[in-house]
């Protein structure tokens, strides 16, 4: 069986902790490494590990918020500026995958951070809700509602006969039959747990504990943790085998 694991990069919220980074998971399906999410302090922190910024064959990204995009400018410019030293080798096309806007919104980064237009890179952007197709993996986006000025999306990536389902962030009034049904007995569940309190913006520990169960996941990670959340939510999460709460740099086989 080819390898299908994830990697936590960053398990934290906006603020950056000395425990824990803005959002950012590395999963490995075969030969392909997808990254989903790519808070800022990202990039350091893939370096730190050892990871090739050159061998990241998708980005994901959630939606706009900067503790889940603000790293793909770096991303992108440091590839390029590598590249420059082994010009033999050339680009590897980076696919980017996000919400409706998201290439209108990368052109308008590259005004800012990256203004030589005589540097281009090849990304090939896919936007919206739709199903992909590859040898290697099938890819479905969905609809999922965080805030109201911009759409957001989540992924479920299936490989080998097996599922991951990652949310990004969501808003604690969105339908949870339809999340319980997006994530249904799929083997690993990322899903945000901002919030200890109900929020118009985020989940609960207790919404993802019920998604989790209704929908007969194998193996359920919450995250997006602000530390002073920890003492309760594992009080919560002790009680039920199949959630864990992540930890950056945690890795888990699926």
């Amino acid at each position: 069986m080819e390898k299908f694991k994830l990697t936590i990069i960053g398990s934290g919220a906006m603020v950056p902790t000395k425990t824990r980074r803005p959002s950012c998971y590395l999963l490995e399906a075969g030969n392909k490494k997808i990254l989903l999410d790519i808070g800022h302090n990202s990039t350091g922190r893939l370096a730190e590990l050892g990871v090739d910024l050159q061998a990241i064959d998708i980005l994901f990204v959630s939606h706009f918020h900067t503790d889940h995009f603000a790293d793909a400018m770096p991303l992108v410019h440091s590839r390029w500026v590598d590249d420059l030293y082994f010009p033999e080798r050339g680009h590897k096309e980076l696919t980017i995958i996000g919400p409706e806007s998201i290439e209108e919104r990368w052109k308008k980064l590259r005004e800012v951070f990256w203004v030589e237009p005589q540097e281009p890179y090849p990304i090939k952007f896919i936007e919206g809700v739709k199903k992909i197709k590859t040898d290697e993996i099938d890819i479905e986006l969905f609809e999922i509602k965080h805030v109201q000025w911009y759409q957001s999306l989540g992924i479920k990536i299936t490989f080998d006969g097996k599922s991951v389902v990652y949310t990004g962030d969501v808003g604690g009034e969105h339908n949870l039959k339809y999340l319980k049904d997006k994530a249904k007995d799929t083997d690993l569940l990322l899903i945000e747990a901002g919030c200890a309190n109900p929020s118009p913006t985020h989940l609960t520990i207790d919404q993802v504990i019920e998604i989790s169960k209704d929908a007969n996941v194998r193996k359920t990670v919450a995250t997006h943790i602000r530390d002073e959340n920890l003492g309760i939510f594992k009080k919560k999460t002790d009680k039920h085998d199949n959630v864990v709460l992540a930890e950056d740099l945690m890795k888990i086989e699926i």
